[in-house]
Order: C-alpha cells, then structure tokens, then sequence
C-alpha cells in the first residue's frame, strides 16, 4: 500500500488558482487500487472543508499541521491545541509590536477588524511588489478573505477569556519586515512555542506536537507495512519531508526543501502533484 501525503498550499494548489484536474483524478486513481492520499495542511478544518466540496471521494484530513485531524468515516479531533496561557504571552507580544495575526480555531479564524492593520497591509504590499501580479494577487486575495470569510472581534485575548470551549489551534502573524521576522522568533518560540514560517511573509506560532512530521508518525502507526510519500514545498513541509519513507519536492519549492528531498518533481501550477502520482504510482 502506498499513502500520499500532500501539502496544500503551493503545493496542490497555487494560491488563489484553480486547481490543475490532473490532482483530483489523481486521488481518485489512487483510492481505486486501495492506497491512501492525506491532505497535510496548515490550513483549518474551515478551510479544508471547502476543498473536500470539490472532490468526489472523501479524503483523510490533518489540518493546522498536526493540530488536529478528520479520517474518512470519523468525526473532528482536535489533537494539539496551543493553551490559553501560551496564546497569551503570543498575543501580548504581538499587540505591543503592532503585528497583524490572526487565531486558527475550532470555530474558524478569528482577528480584530481588518481596518486596525490598514498600515500592515500597505507594508506586505510593498514588499511583495517585486513579484509582480502574483504578489498583488495574494495580498488581494489575503485580504479579501480577512475581511469577508473571518470571524471579527475587537479583542481577541479577552474572547477566548470569555469562551474556554474555544481551540487555538494555532497563531498565525503576517510582517514584512525580515528583520521583525527574526525578532519575533525569538521572541515568541520556546519549549511549549514552536514557531515556524509556512508562507511568504508569514509566521505562525503552534504547541511543538503540532508538527506535520509528529501527525504522520502517528497516522502510520495504523499502516506499519505501506510506503509513505511526502509532497511539499515551504518549511512547514520539512517536518513531514524527514518523516516519510520518499520525500518529493514541487519545482516551485524552497531551496532549503529541494536540497532535503529525494526527488523534484513537476511545479504546483503545471499539476506536479497528479503527474507524479499517474507516473509512479498508478499501476
């Protein structure tokens, strides 16, 4: 048995682009002779939901890179979720820094309102300038999706005071300076905080067992005797990279994750993910 573990994001999907038919057919090529294809993504259950609306089939789902995780057949489980004290010292850090973040959650993503942050916005757009019309199309589509599919709360700290049922399943911040990037990982990572970048310009904060590589060991407890494979293209993938038995980079990847990988294989806008798997995999 084979099981494909696939990062979404620059990976399966380019941001804010369609997805290339050849993944879909993929997973379904895949399914039909009895392997697994997981979705590992930092994404949230939310979000991963109106991916899984595309598909024909149900897939296995870990989301919030290790946070928690939704099998075929089975309800949500939340596995590793930040504590209200590590989401405090997080959130103070970040307000006297004047960050722009926002919380992962089980009721989906919460941040002040999005005109607090106006000036942030105006800095990522800048530095994103230099990639032309792809970096104005992820600030437009990031900030469009801020401002309309999140949740708007004046103080976030003191909501989750006020709603204990609340799961942080991580703190995610957006900076364009470089300099404050580094700055804030040292600021904010300790033995209960790992940080690490998963996007252009971004940061996220999560507890140290929500790592990609830790949910896959355990997803694979249950398969001892299959092949596992690793698709990935940011930093949040090298968790998962080193775990798997085959680690496969996107053209588009980092160079710190293709010099890691076993094999480079086709870029995420030309449908690497599927190509590969109708090449290699499918019998």
């Amino acid at each position: 048995m084979n099981v494909v573990f696939c990062d979404i994001d620059g990976t399966f999907q380019e941001m804010g682009q369609e997805i290339p038919q050849v993944n879909f057919d993929a997973i379904y090529a895949l399914q039909k002779q009895g392997d697994h294809f997981v979705f590992i993504s930092g994404r949230g259950f939310a979000q991963l939901e109106e991916l899984m609306n595309q598909l024909d089939s149900e897939c296995d789902m870990i989301f919030s890179n290790g946070g928690g995780h939704k099998l075929v057949g089975q309800p949500v489980e939340y596995n590793h979720c930040l504590p209200l004290d590590e989401c405090k010292k997080a959130i103070t850090i970040l307000e006297d820094r004047n960050i722009f973040y926002h919380l992962h959650t089980n009721e989906g993503i919460i941040l002040k309102p999005v005109e607090n942050y106006e000036d942030n916005i105006l800095a990522l757009r800048e530095k994103l300038a230099p990639m032309g019309d792809i970096g104005k199309q992820i600030m437009d589509f990031k900030e469009n999706f801020f401002k309309t599919e999140c949740n708007h709360v004046e103080d976030p700290l003191a909501y989750l005071v006020e709603h204990p049922e609340v799961k942080v399943m991580k703190i995610e911040l957006m900076e364009a300076s470089d300099a404050e990037h580094e700055n804030l990982r040292r600021l904010l990572g300790s033995d209960t905080a790992y940080v690490f970048s998963s996007f252009t310009q971004c940061l996220e904060v999560v507890d140290p067992k929500s790592s990609k590589g830790y949910a896959i060991n355990e997803f694979m407890s249950a398969y001892p005797d299959a092949v596992s494979y690793g698709i990935g293209d940011g930093e949040n993938d090298l968790a998962m990279l080193e775990a798997v038995d085959v680690s496969l980079a996107v053209g588009n990847a980092l160079d710190i994750v293709k010099e890691q990988c076993d094999r480079v294989i086709g870029d995420c806008a030309d449908g690497g993910v599927g190509k590969f798997i109708f090449e290699e995999l499918i019998k």
